[in-house]
């Protein structure tokens, strides 16, 4: 029999026809999985935006970023990664950031001739592939469409800053986890999505919208089986899924507190790299000054990132996906709007989980013929590729 949960009907819980047929969730078709020509384009994407900041990177302005393209991809936050994988966190040093992806590289690293900077870009490079998959399977089974779930693939690879997803960073990871978190409550597997939330929330903040999306899948059933008195079996696992998802992030909350000696440990490291949580208070301001005084070509541009995300979010309100699934994507947005003071240039990486911002564009896309969407997307991976070099050379942090 077909795996439960794998028909819109089943996601939206609106009635209509299966859209797949396969036992695997999948369409039946001759050659490939659909899943792994997803991964397969978001590698040759990324291997795209490697040349590119090749080429880039001793010429020009980029010649400021003073660094190998080796070198870039273990700079910034991937020698913090690295140092809590080799030391862990001695004192509260580095205690801002998270321990999932650290403790990944650690687990590779223990491969006999692995050293640590390999490991990492392997867990990088792995978690890249898995998130691409799942996005491609989980766009499949909400819309029916294999060009869609393609091109959704292909538009979150060159989204703009995309090119973390190549570094030691610990997006490609989070993203990996939370894609198939919400494959997992699209098809009703309460605990493998909630256990992959809970490893989710030892990687990154952004952990928080994921547990949204589960209290949105979760409570409307819950809700039902107490109107209807359904039995204990019929009800205990979304019941279990909502109260275990947040444990791993209030776990790392929790050791931090402990480590630093102060309730809100987290949040004061935070504060002290000016990249707390201030509503958009500070997005507004730079938007204010840009308007009165005139914005640098590197602030507009990311101004403009920052607004195109803003408007893709709010046409994907009109796609027609669980409200799980809505949850999540709102919630990473206003997660990188809400950040700040500091760090403006980090807000498009911060938008990088929101996996699925694209489908109203690749929907769009996909009337087009192919000869035409192959340089697209090859123009899209040399401009973002393009726009994250520029704005490190003023010294802008990924």
């Amino acid at each position: 029999m077909p795996r439960a949960g794998l028909t819109l009907s089943n996601l939206t819980g609106r009635p209509t026809r299966p859209v797949l047929a396969a036992a695997d969730g999948h369409e039946v078709r001759r050659g490939l999985p659909l899943p792994l020509y997803g991964a397969l384009i978001f590698a040759g994407i990324r291997v795209l935006s490697l040349a590119v900041a090749w080429v880039l990177l001793p010429r020009g302005r980029f010649h400021l970023v003073h660094a190998s393209l080796r070198g870039l991809l273990k700079s910034w936050d991937g020698g913090r990664y690295l140092y809590i994988a080799a030391h862990g966190y001695p004192g509260d040093r580095n205690i801002l950031w998270f321990p999932g992806y650290p403790a990944a590289i650690r687990a590779v690293h223990g491969i006999p001739g692995v050293h640590l900077g390999e490991a990492a870009l392997i867990v990088t490079i792995v978690a890249g592939l898995a998130a691409a998959w799942g996005l491609t399977r989980l766009v499949m089974t909400l819309t029916g469409n294999r060009r869609i779930s393609l091109l959704t693939t292909a538009l979150w690879a060159v989204a703009p800053a995309s090119f973390v997803l190549s570094m030691m960073y610990s997006e490609a990871l989070f993203c990996a986890l939370a894609i198939w978190a919400l494959v997992a409550l699209a098809e009703r597997r309460w605990l493998t999505a909630a256990g992959l939330t809970i490893l989710a929330g030892t990687v990154h903040t952004s952990a928080v919208a994921l547990i949204a999306a589960v209290i949105f899948a979760a409570v409307p059933v819950l809700f039902r089986a107490a109107e209807e008195r359904q039995r204990f079996a019929a009800w205990w696992r979304p019941a279990a899924a909502l109260v275990l998802a947040p444990l791993g992030l209030l776990g790392f909350f929790a050791y931090a507190a402990l480590t630093t000696h102060r309730l809100n440990g987290w949040f004061l490291a935070e504060e002290k790299v000016h990249n707390g949580f201030d509503l958009g208070r500070s997005l507004l301001l730079t938007l204010k000054h840009a308007i009165a005084w005139g914005p640098s070509a590197y602030v507009a541009l990311t101004l403009l990132v920052i607004a195109a995300a803003v408007v893709l979010a709010g046409f994907s309100l009109t796609e027609r996906l669980p409200a799980c699934v809505h949850a999540y994507t709102l919630a990473i947005v206003l997660l990188a709007l809400a950040s700040g003071p500091g760090y403006l240039g980090s807000k498009p990486r911060f938008l990088l989980p929101a996996m699925l911002l694209g489908l109203p564009l690749a929907r769009w896309l996909a009337q087009a013929r192919t000869w035409l969407l192959i340089p697209l997307i090859t123009t899209f991976a040399v401009a973002s590729t393009w726009f994250f070099l520029y704005l490190i050379t003023f010294h802008w942090a990924p």
